[in-house]
């Protein structure tokens, strides 16, 4: 029973570290090619980490003609824009749809749930004739209205899913001591959901931040465009700057990975704190 055990957790472990090796290594790849010049790019078989190690390929994607910096403090205002609206329309739509009792909620819930059937391709066409008539091609706003749109469904859901498991109890008992239902959300129902808010901003960020279809369809000049868009600089009809690509893939992927951190044990102490409660 003890060999079998044994042999049991070498073999999980071993999965497991297939997995993690499986999805880190493409930011390997990634690392040790924005360290590189084309040249070793392009040489088989592929060396790792060879020296002199290439950080002019930074300085260029930061600094040069091609910077993408302009993009991604773009790319930074249209994602927490689009994330703080979600936030703020999400909870309420959620916490109507969880308190109030009326004929037609399961129906709003299930046309929520089959919004998400639609593909953004579809979308932008109609969304792209609206704009235009009301005069908002080319402005940041329109990519902030369109990825709200895009992500409020899923926002309002993964909001309600946690609203409905709060006791209203607890609501009530600040209503008789005269806040409103506006405070009690504010104070007593935004802070037992911190998880799912950080959850739904952090997928409201990442799913603008990423962007690029909205970002092609509806801009045209260069100071508005995003971080997704400026990643395609770095290709033409025969070529493609591998190495200062990868750079600037490497830049833009930090900022998510810092907040990713620093959410991250928030995120674990709320779900540690539900599941200690329950």
């Amino acid at each position: 029973m003890i060999l079998k055990r044994k042999i049991f957790k070498i073999i999980r472990t071993f999965f497991y570290s297939m997995f993690v090796f499986i999805f880190i290594s493409p930011i390997f790849i990634m690392l040790n090619t924005s360290l590189k010049k084309y040249e070793d790019i392009t040489k088989w078989p592929p060396t790792w980490f060879k020296a002199p190690l290439e950080w002019v390929n930074y300085k260029t994607v930061l600094t040069g003609e091609k910077s993408i910096l302009p993009a991604l403090l773009t790319s930074f205002y249209v994602s927490i824009a689009s994330a703080i609206i979600c936030l703020l329309i999400g909870i309420l739509a959620a916490y109507a749809v969880a308190r109030y009792k009326f004929k037609l909620r399961k129906t709003v819930l299930l046309i929520i749930i089959l919004t998400q059937m639609f593909s953004e391709v579809i979308l932008a066409s109609p969304i792209y004739i609206v704009f235009k008539n009301l005069g908002l091609l080319d402005t940041k706003l329109a990519l902030i209205i369109a990825n709200v749109a895009v992500c409020l469904p899923m926002s309002l859901w993964l909001l309600y899913s946690y609203i409905k498991d709060i006791p209203v109890t607890l609501e009530e008992a600040s209503w008789m001591d005269g806040a409103t239902r506006l405070e009690g959300v504010r104070f007593i129902l935004a802070p037992l959901i911190l998880p799912g808010l950080l959850t739904t901003g952090i997928f409201a960020f990442i799913r603008a931040y990423g962007d690029l279809l909205f970002a092609r369809t509806f801009i045209l000049s260069p100071e508005n465009r995003t971080v997704a868009m400026a990643l395609t600089d770095y290709q033409s009809l025969y070529k493609t700057t591998w190495e200062t690509q990868m750079a600037a893939s490497v830049i833009t992927m930090i900022p998510t990975l810092i907040i990713f951190i620093f959410i991250q044990k928030f995120l674990i102490k709320g779900l540690l704190g539900d599941s200690i409660k329950g």
